[in-house]
């Protein structure tokens, strides 16, 4: 790990010099913006410190949307390769630990996806520290912090006159080394400034999810959840729009179909979603989750469950987009504070039961 400071301008050349070896894509927004986005960068543009997390995540670079995977009859020289990924710039720590979950699914050892570790594998990423949390922001809530410490080939801090980058990889080492004329170390005072900041942004998200915290783990209030009502109350306006698993950085679920190509036929993978009603629909019709209630309880078990039980941590970065994605105003930390609420009502009435007797 070595730590740099670098002037706006240079950091621009820097964007410059990469943009060279193949494409670009930095998270920006306009001042008087809500949102950020990751657009290609242009020679000479300044890149524009957001200091929140972009509107879509990585996981559409590194998991496309809809992408060919195989053609057949074809020779074994005629597999479709993985496109080139961008390098990235300006991505937030909750993207970056969303990334350990699509690792754990699409780098696992015997099921590897080929098309999603070879981009995994070349992809550059340089991170920044979150400065301004949304009221959706819930990074904290589920054990983060708005600035990354690890995982990360560079990362940004905004301090005063450019920036202080962190590298965290041999790439990025490398990187700064090839550049480091750009570049010198960081002093003391541009250090504190980041470390204030990083405080500042943390207290911030502590005091947006203060009133969500549970006494249990979320993984707890499942277990302890026996009772449909709350369920109930919290799915009621769900459409099963299924935006809060598409713009979720962690849902990876794919749907593989055959279609005419122009030589004989192709293989797609394409996104799905396990609210749909279609999605675990088996031969003969037969679903295990016909209603609604059960796709939309599934996805919670999922996340802080089975995820857990499988591979040691919670399938979310609390990126809030689910959030923001949702046309019922559903949120993820309100569902858990009635499951609480539920488990803490059943279990005073069974101790009032148990008194009478």
């Amino acid at each position: 790990m070595s730590i740099w400071f670098i002037s706006e301008a240079s950091f621009t050349k820097l964007l410059d010099a990469l943009a060279e070896q193949g494409p670009v894509l930095k998270c920006g927004a306009a001042a008087d913006s809500a949102f950020a986005a990751y657009v290609p960068h242009k020679a000479g543009e300044a890149f524009t410190y957001s200091g929140f997390r972009a509107s879509a995540s990585l996981k559409g670079l590194l998991f496309p949307p809809r992408e060919k995977v195989a053609e057949y009859p074809a020779a074994p020289s005629e597999t479709p390769e993985p496109d080139q990924p961008p390098t990235v710039v300006g991505a937030a720590n909750c993207d970056l630990k969303a990334l350990a979950s699509l690792d754990a699914v699409f780098c696992e050892q015997n099921y590897a996806d080929g098309f999603y570790a070879e981009r995994r594998r070349k992809m550059l990423i340089i991170t920044q520290d979150c400065t301004a949390p949304r009221s959706t922001c819930a990074c904290a809530y589920v054990g983060l912090k708005p600035y990354p410490e690890e995982g990360f080939d560079l990362n940004l801090s905004q301090v005063s006159g450019g920036y202080v980058i962190e590298t965290r990889s041999e790439k990025g080492r490398q990187l700064m080394e090839a550049h480091s004329a750009l570049a010198g170390a960081a002093k003391q005072d541009a250090v504190a400034e980041r470390d204030a900041k990083r405080l500042a942004a943390l207290t911030a998200v502590y005091r947006i999810n203060a009133d969500y915290k549970t006494a249990a783990s979320r993984r707890e209030l499942l277990r302890r959840q026996d009772a449909d009502k709350p369920w109930l109350e919290t799915v009621s306006t769900c459409v099963e729009c299924a935006a809060c698993l598409f713009a979720c950085p962690t849902c990876h679920c794919f749907l593989l179909y055959d279609q005419k190509a122009p030589k004989a036929f192709e293989r797609v993978k394409a996104w799905d979603a396990c609210s749909y009603a279609g999605y675990a629909r088996m031969a003969g019709g037969g679903t295990p989750r016909p209603l609604l209630l059960d796709r939309f309880r599934h996805r919670y078990w999922h996340k802080f469950d089975y995820f857990v039980a499988n591979h040691g941590f919670e399938m979310c970065s609390g990126c809030g987009r689910c959030i923001e994605a949702c046309a019922g105003k559903i949120d993820m930390r309100k569902v858990f504070k009635a499951l609480e609420s539920a488990a803490l009502t059943a279990e005073s009435g069974n101790q009032k039961l148990q008194a009478g007797k």
